[in-house]
């Protein structure tokens, strides 16, 4: 039973789940309403062709102890019949977003592979479906999983990842060194009250052109207009919140170190702290504000290798006890507040078991003790948002519609439809 350990960057979620906070990532795509759905059964042997033949996918977790690393041995048995499974809604598509919110607060059973696939009935008129996929953290990061998922579609397609420069080894431990002085002294983050470990989902999407014109419009990336709207949504929904935290939110930005070539198993990312206002102020003095504190943070590498160093390297030399104790100190509401990841997709139009998929949505997991994370995924011309929040510190539904409203803005003009909401 020797097996491989579980890389550091990887176990790393696996000691966060000591706090009590299940650690899933993965996704929801609904499909197209169709009379030609497919059977329980034949969704399970697409399954056991495909996804379950995947690295990790018919892996557990072997014995640990306090001295070493988990790691991955062959499972006697994938129970498709546990790992795959049917759920009828009773209240559309709002039956959904309550299933995804149900499986997002169950940790994952460590003696069976740790994923899970379900296929949720008529979320929608005319026999529309939604496929969820989760997939604990530990196996993989938001793009990984999403490359996982791609062995359920037809046609097979691939994410253009861009191949960005590598730094050179004295450039790289150069900037490193800067980046995790600057970690040290970034301080810790504005106390929250207490949250929960009860978990809600919502979602939001546009037209990627859309969301790509009033960025440049504006002079700011993508995720800095995405950061900026939940920002303004936070303040508008949770202005209790907004005050507990001194009208200041600390984000975890989520930034890709994966290169074209990496496999989709182990987590491959970064992350960058930024600070930002949720104070009522107007929109386009808090989207400026967004652009130039995430231009400075950003857009210089020195804190993101050093955030991807501390995982991949300084956790893999340090004794198992000093990494247990590391991951749920440094990832959690002490040092940050709320979680975005605004992740590239496929172009391709594709389909599961024959039926075309219609929107796709990211499921993030939330940090230990915070109450809002964020994925951002675009497919095949669409921007698809999944918010995960603590129901006791947010109200999901209202922040994921009042995000939907500011979306829909975008069309017509300089966001009148975020004005509308705010009076």
């Amino acid at each position: 039973m020797k097996g491989i350990a579980v890389a550091s960057a990887d176990a790393f979620f696996l000691h966060i789940e000591r706090t009590g906070a299940p650690q899933h990532v993965g996704g929801v795509v609904v499909l197209e309403p169709t009379d030609q759905r497919p059977t329980i059964d034949e969704i399970r042997k697409l399954v056991a062709d495909g996804f379950a033949q995947l690295p990790r996918m018919h892996q557990r977790l072997g014995p640990s102890s306090r001295w070493r690393r988990p790691r991955w041995i062959e499972a006697d048995d994938v129970d498709l019949d546990w790992h795959v499974v049917e759920h009828q809604s009773t209240d559309g598509y709002a039956g959904l977003l309550r299933y995804i919110g149900e499986l997002a607060e169950q940790p994952m059973p460590r003696d069976r592979p740790m994923w899970r696939i379900a296929i949720v009935r008529d979320i929608g008129p005319g026999g529309a479906d939604g496929l969820v996929v989760l997939v604990h953290h530990s196996i993989a990061d938001g793009i990984g999983t999403v490359l996982q998922t791609f062995s359920l579609f037809e046609p097979r397609t691939r994410i253009e990842l861009p191949p960005g420069a590598v730094p050179g080894r004295l450039t790289r431990t150069a900037a490193t060194t800067v980046g995790l002085a600057q970690l040290a002294t970034d301080g810790t983050a504005a106390k929250l009250p207490p949250g929960s470990l009860r978990r809600e989902f919502g979602t939001a999407a546009i037209e990627l052109d859309v969301v790509r014109r009033a960025a440049t419009t504006r002079g700011v990336r993508v995720t800095d207009l995405l950061i900026a709207l939940l920002a303004d949504g936070v303040y508008a929904v949770a202005p209790g919140l907004a005050r507990s935290v001194n009208g200041a939110l600390r984000f975890s930005v989520t930034t890709m170190v994966r290169t074209p070539d990496s496999a989709a198993e182990g987590n491959a990312t970064a992350a960058i702290m930024v600070e930002v206002p949720v104070d009522g102020r107007p929109f386009d003095e808090l989207l400026a504000e967004v652009s130039a504190r995430t231009k400075r943070r950003l857009q210089r590498p020195t804190r993101a290798l050093a955030s991807r160093f501390v995982l991949a390297t300084g956790l893999r030399i340090v004794p198992e006890p000093f990494a247990q104790w590391f991951a749920p100190t440094v990832y959690g509401q002490r040092f940050l507040h709320a979680v975005v990841s605004n992740m590239p997709g496929p172009t391709d139009r594709m389909s599961f078991a024959g039926v075309p998929h219609d929107r796709v949505y990211p499921i993030l997991p939330l940090v230990p003790g915070t109450p809002l994370a964020v994925g951002a995924l675009s497919w095949t011309g669409i921007l698809g948002v999944g918010l995960a929040t603590d129901p006791q510190l947010i109200d999901g539904p209202a922040l994921a519609a009042h995000l939907h409203r500011a979306l829909d803005g975008l069309r017509t003009g300089p966001l009148e439809g975020e004005e509308e909401a705010r009076a």
